[in-house]
Parts: C-alpha cells; structure tokens; sequence
C-alpha cells in the first residue's frame, strides 16, 4: 500500500501549490483507472485524464472559488508508478491571481524606477514610498488570502486525497 502525505503537513508548507510523491504498483492502479475511465464521477468526485495526467475535482454544485483541484501526473518507474500530485485552485482562478501578483510586480518596478529618476534628478519620493508601502502589503494580503483559502478548502482537499487513495489502494 502506498505511503500518502497528511494534508495537515501540506498545509504546513509554504508553497501556494502544495506537492507530494506517491509510488504505487502497475496492476491495481492500471484496473482502476480503466474502471474509472468510463465514468466521469468517481467517489463523487469529477475524474478526468488526458495521457499520464488526471484532474480530481470538486463537482459544479459543490464548488466554491476556493475549491481545490488535485493534479495527478503518472510517471512509470521501475515496474511500478510514481505519482506526482499537486493540489491548486481552479486554473481560472490561478490565472487571476497570477495575473493580479504580475501587475502588482510591474507597478512595484515602474515605482522602483520612478523613485531612482526622482533620486538623481534630486527630486521628492514621497509617493513613491507610499505606493511601495501600499503594494507590498497587498503582496503580504494576497498571501494571507490564499493561505486562509487554502484552510477554507481543507475538507474538500481531504475528499480529493480520499478519491486519490481509493484508486491508487
């Protein structure tokens, strides 16, 4: 029986996208997954896959922007399976937060090079502090907002771990 990762220790690190290695036997895995194949609600949760990739997700009714989704890459090692898990939100909202986190990052440079020309040419960096100020804690908000989300969707990410260990044992 393969080894699984507490979520509480996902929860622990520091990672937005907590990831964990899983190694298990080609035959119990390779007869689920057939089985799995043909419907697309496996232990009320939405499979789906695409070569050596499954996608656990929260069904609609259920969802919530928090809602986790447990990515699962097969890796065939050595006679058996190695797989490679990663748990993230929905990829529409991961493009939003990663989108919001880019132009919190060209705003901070644009001000970091606004504060160094107001420097030579002598001048007031005032709102340039202030708007630094503002945007790193933004940073440090966007952090927390995902950390709290994160515990927000922990029984949802047990439910997609438990769906991962009922097809892997």
């Amino acid at each position: 029986m393969p080894e699984f990762i507490a979520l509480e220790k996902l929860n622990e690190q520091l990672q937005l996208k907590p990831r964990f290695k899983i190694k298990c036997s080609k035959t119990g895995l390779s007869t689920k997954l057939q089985s799995a194949k043909n419907s697309n609600n496996y232990e009320g949760i939405v499979l789906k896959q695409m070569d050596e990739h499954l996608w656990f997700s929260i069904p609609k009714s259920e969802r919530s922007y928090y809602s986790p989704r447990l990515h699962v890459e097969i890796e065939k090692k050595d006679g058996d399976f190695l797989l490679h898990c990663t748990f993230g939100p929905e990829p529409n909202f991961w493009t939003l937060f990663m989108f919001i986190h880019f132009f919190l990052a060209l705003a901070f440079l644009s001000l970091v090079i606004s504060g160094y020309t107001n420097m030579v040419m002598k001048g007031s960096n005032t709102l340039v502090y202030i708007f630094s100020t503002i945007i790193v804690l933004a940073w440090v908000m966007l952090y927390i907002m995902a950390r709290r989300n994160r515990k927000k969707a922990s029984p949802q990410s047990q439910r997609l771990l438990k769906a991962l260990k009922h097809l892997v044992s």
